[in-house]
């Protein structure tokens, strides 16, 4: 295989859901993970957080996810922000950047190790559809 085809860390994207609520906590998890200069992250906040560091490169691009109450909902037992990975892959597709391979998803909690993470995905035909881990809502989990 051609160095060039073997998929790398500028072929993939991560979405990643952060609560507004909790962003004051979380931002600095966030900054230590985005100091990969290579790394194309957007976050996907549910509303505008008041930051003077929102336009600065120590974190990465902000967005705000669409508003979700037109989706119906119906699980009994979750909560209605569970369909927001679905509409944050929707959103970050429709970004159109280029020379994606891979959209990797995750909250602002999640811990991606991300050699593992590039081992595992060059394992699979990023031509194909594939729909690669599992939920993780839970705290026992």
């Amino acid at each position: 295989m051609n160095p060039e085809d073997r998929t790398d860390l500028r072929h993939l994207v991560f979405g990643i859901a952060a609560s507004t609520k909790l962003w004051d906590q979380r931002k600095s998890y966030i900054k230590l993970r985005y100091r990969v200069r290579d790394m194309r992250d957007i976050m996907w906040l549910n509303e505008k957080v008041k930051s003077k560091e929102n336009n600065s490169d120590v974190l990465p691009p902000l967005r705000i996810f669409d508003d979700m109450v037109m989706f119906m909902y119906t699980n009994r037992q979750g909560h209605r922000l569970t369909i927001r990975i679905s509409r944050i892959v929707s959103e970050t597709l429709q970004l159109g950047m280029k020379d994606v391979r891979w959209f990797a998803m995750g909250d602002d909690d999640t811990i991606f190790i991300i050699e593992n993470l590039i081992r595992i995905l060059r394992k699979y035909d990023h031509n194909q559809l594939y729909c690669i881990g599992s939920l993780s809502e839970s705290h026992l989990q």
